[in-house]
Order: C-alpha cells, then structure tokens, then sequence
C-alpha cells in the first residue's frame, strides 16, 4: 500500500459536550495531512445540547474539508462508533473522544506507519493530559512516574516504534485497518451515557491479541487528552474504578457466562474476602494518600463487581447483552444511511 492509496476516516462520538466537540474540530482541521486524503466523521448518540449546529458552523468554516455529522439514537458508544465505521470511506479507520486535540503530526504519522508496516493490523499512540487548571499534588505523587495512567486514559510507554502481538492503545488514539476491524467484530459494548456495562476497546485488543495480530505503537501520533477539574478528584477516581470492575467482570463473562449458582457462589466468595477492604476503606474515604487512595480504589473496583455479578445472576436480559458476541453488524444498514450528511 503506497502513501497515495491511504485514505484514513476519522471518527468522533459524542454526547452532549459541544463546546468540547467544537475543540475536537478545530484541532482535526489544522493537521498537517492533505484534506482530501482524510474525512472527519462526527457520531451525535443521541445529544440534546446544540451539538448539530456547532459541527454544521465547523462544516461551513471549513468548505474545503470532508465533515460528515451522524444522528445515532442508540444510546452506547460501540453504537456511535459502529455507525461511524459503516460511513467511512478509508481503509484506515482512527477512533478518538471528543475531549481531545491532537499533535500536527498525528495522521501523518499513523499513515506513514501503516505504509512502512503493511502487516501492522492496528496501532496506538501517546496520549498525554491537558489540564484544565494545575493537578493537585496528591495526583502528581500518585500517577508519580507511571508510563501507563489507565484511570485518565494516559500513556507513552516508549520512546521508539513498536510492533508486537501484544501491543495496547486507548480509544482516545487507536488506528486500524477497516478490514481488520470489520473481520474482528468491532467493538464490544462499554459506556451508556454515565453507565458502564461493558469493556468496549479492551475486548477489540483481546480479539487482536487471540488472533496474533500485530499491534503497533507510534511515537509520533500524539494525541493530548482534556482533563477537567472533576476528573482531579478522589470521587472521580472511585467511580472510574467502579467502571473498571465492570469492564473486568464483563471480559471474563463475555469469554463464558457461567451459570448462575456458579456467578452466586463467586459473588460470596468475593463478598467475604474483600469485607475488611470494604471496612479499611470506609475509615479512609477521601484521603488523599497513595496508601489511603489504593484502599478506596480496590474497594470501588471490587464493590462493583458484586453488583454486576448480582445483576447479572438476576437478570436474563443482561445474561444476553454479556454473552453477544457480535454487535458491530447491528448498525450495517447505516453504510447507507440518508442520517449521514457529508
């Protein structure tokens, strides 16, 4: 595949953050890649917020780029990103959130990747924080020199170039092949609004790894992540973990849904060895320190996954959502979709 016959579709959903979707836009219009080389596809799930008319004002800024917006009424965010998918036009599909800005660089440096690499089936890139104000010193001692930050979804484990079977990225900055992720199944499902159900880009690395496909990292696809007050909180950190249980839960049962008296007996198993944790952390709640702040984190996380596996152990309607194994195909028709308006 020569650079001229990369073509790339850069997919955006949001909910309801317009004036963050607005920053998003003029970032991706001032990228240093040949506008007729890339389309920029805004997935709207379902905003009530004035979200249409601010990309309509970006598209009639910006005559000369591809800006296609997407109604998808489905609340969920494989759901947006699957719409977006069955729109483009690339052969190489880029995912981010509509919280994020991106490097000059970043497509360029993904397309020159992809060319060098025809066997590279998908690739990440560095994310780094952009803070809305100063971090609170307890954060800084506490992501301290981590190369992984998981909780604000930041990275820049390497220096160099990497492809490997067991490459990871974030959905703020992964690319991959369309093919590739049409043979894969897409995404699993994660976010729904505030609610997390699910282990969304997660369980599309599990399929890349169980295939054995090459994973790529690229120093140069960087891609800042907006961080606001309110993610620089205990609170925020508590309830992110309690998503990540579910995440963690989710991928487990998604592999196999084990039958029911087996989710109660692992649901007792986990209540009796994590009580104490439960305890120590209730007498340390919104402390501040690295030891204070694991305890309150486990504790989130593991408390989260009680409720999940009693909700699923209860409930055959979400028994069905974790075992589906293909929900990419559920949005095929919206390739030709009169809701897409370039």
């Amino acid at each position: 595949m020569s650079s001229e016959s990369i073509t790339i579709s850069l997919i955006i959903p949001t909910y309801n953050r317009a004036a963050l979707l607005k920053g998003a836009l003029e970032s991706a219009v001032n990228l240093d890649y040949p506008p007729d080389r890339y389309e920029i596809i805004v997935v709207d799930n379902g905003s009530t917020d004035g979200t249409s008319t601010m990309v309509k004002h970006a598209r009639d800024k910006n005559p000369g780029f591809r800006l296609g917006y997407i109604r998808e009424e489905r609340l969920g965010l494989h759901n947006a990103r699957h719409a977006g998918v069955w729109a483009a036009k690339g052969n190489i599909l880029l995912f981010t959130d509509d919280d994020a800005t991106f490097h000059p660089r970043w497509l360029r440096a993904y397309a020159e990747a992809f060319e060098s690499y025809p066997e590279m089936a998908a690739a990440g890139g560095p994310v780094r924080a952009s803070w809305d104000v100063p971090p609170p010193p307890w954060l800084i001692e506490f992501i301290g020199d981590a190369k992984t930050f998981g909780m604000l979804s930041l990275m820049e484990p390497y220096n160099d170039f990497r492809l490997n079977t067991d490459g990871m990225f974030y959905g703020v900055n992964m690319a991959i092949r369309t093919n590739v992720l049409l043979e894969t199944g897409g995404f699993n499902p994660e976010a729904f609004g505030g609610l997390w159900l699910g282990d969304g880009e997660t369980g599309l690395i599990h399929k890349l790894w169980n295939r054995r496909l090459l994973i790529g990292y690229v120093p140069d696809a960087l891609v800042y992540h907006h961080v606001p007050p309110e993610r620089m909180t205990v609170q925020y950190f508590r309830a992110r973990m309690r998503n990540q249980g579910a995440c963690d839960l989710y991928s487990s049962f998604h592999r196999t849904l084990p039958n029911v008296p087996s989710i109660l007996g692992r649901a007792c198993r986990l209540l009796i060895r994590n009580v104490g944790l439960w305890i120590a952390a209730a007498a340390v709640k919104d402390r501040t320190d690295v030891h204070s702040l694991n305890i309150q984190l486990e504790a989130a996380c593991t408390q989260a996954q009680l409720t999940y596996m009693l909700k699923i152990a209860l409930d055959k309607k979400l028994q069905s959502f974790v075992a589906k194994k293909d929900w990419l195909n559920d949005l095929r028709p919206m390739r030709d979709s009169p809701n897409v308006q370039d």
